[in-house]
């Protein structure tokens, strides 16, 4: 879930994950009329289990609230431990499709507020607003296994500001945090929204973008260099002239490779780019 600002929004819900747990991406919003549930890739909300029907269940947006409706399904759709084929839904009520156990939750009730603080904590760095390292892991994995079942381009890349020992040792560790603080908010702004942006750790970060192909993820890291480097950065002191190493790295759809073998096929190129004389974007070896 990208957007928790959005609890707030009148006539909002979301789905908690309580079992199996999963607290980085155990929490999604219901933003639309509808969320179709079930196995099948083409649903909302895919759940991996044989018990659970290809579209199991419709949670859909009534006059007074949201509804959930089984669609026919072979295991049935629980609310409190009930059958039902239709029932509104009351923040609280526990939603158990085949093993998946989910709390519904409405917009603005304290315990939403507490699952959107935790959720936050758990997958934001919280000083520069990309998403953490953990969940760039655990995404990463699972988009990897969507792009190959469905047959579309994934891409991702690895940044290094350049030089930033020397950012801190000039200018002390307030000034490098107040750096890595812009440089996150450069990198958000250019992307697009479904881009997820991560800190990977210390001045390194990340880029995951799904549906993208060599070509686009090239025009894209680009823009970023771009950013990066357009303008000096602002400090107490005089501006900062900030630069930083990309490598671009894309899915091989007939290779089974891993989401830390993608990002180390990645880096490499971003050290390319650092070997190379750093301040520039280093793109797939096969790719010219």
């Amino acid at each position: 879930m990208n957007d928790e600002s959005d609890l707030a929004t009148p006539r909002r819900a979301c789905l908690v994950q309580i079992y199996p747990a999963d607290v980085v991406d155990g929490m999604m919003l219901i933003r639309d009329e509808a969320l179709l549930i079930g196995s099948d890739d083409c649903c909302d909300l895919v759940l991996q289990d044989p018990s659970v029907s290809p579209q199991h269940a419709r949670i859909r947006r009534v006059e007074s609230g949201f509804e959930i409706e089984d669609l026919s399904s072979d295991s049935g759709t629980f609310v409190a431990d009930q059958s039902v084929q239709r029932h509104r839904l009351i923040s609280g009520d526990t939603i158990r499709l085949g093993m998946y156990l989910f709390k519904y939750l409405s917009a603005g009730s304290v315990e939403s507020k507490y699952h959107e603080t935790l959720y936050s904590a758990l997958t934001r760095d919280a000083l520069t607003g990309a998403m953490n390292q953990r969940y760039l892991l655990e995404t990463l994995d699972r988009s990897i296994a969507a792009a190959r079942r469905q047959g579309v381009p994934l891409s991702v890349v690895m940044i290094d500001i350049d030089d930033f020992k020397g950012i801190n040792d000039q200018y002390g560790h307030l000034v490098g945090d107040a750096v890595l603080r812009e440089f996150g908010q450069r990198l958000i702004e250019t992307c697009r929204p479904d881009d997820l942006v991560a800190r990977y750790g210390g001045e390194e970060f990340s880029l995951l973008l799904v549906g993208t192909d060599a070509s686009d993820a090239l025009a894209l890291t680009q823009q970023c260099w771009e950013a990066i480097r357009r303008d000096p950065f602002r400090s107490n002191h005089d501006p900062i002239p900030v630069t930083a190493s990309f490598g671009v790295a894309c899915l091989q759809p007939d290779a089974e490779e891993t989401g830390n073998a993608l990002l180390r096929r990645a880096d490499e190129r971003m050290y390319d780019a650092k070997r190379a004389g750093r301040d520039q974007v280093m793109g797939p070896v096969d790719v010219k």
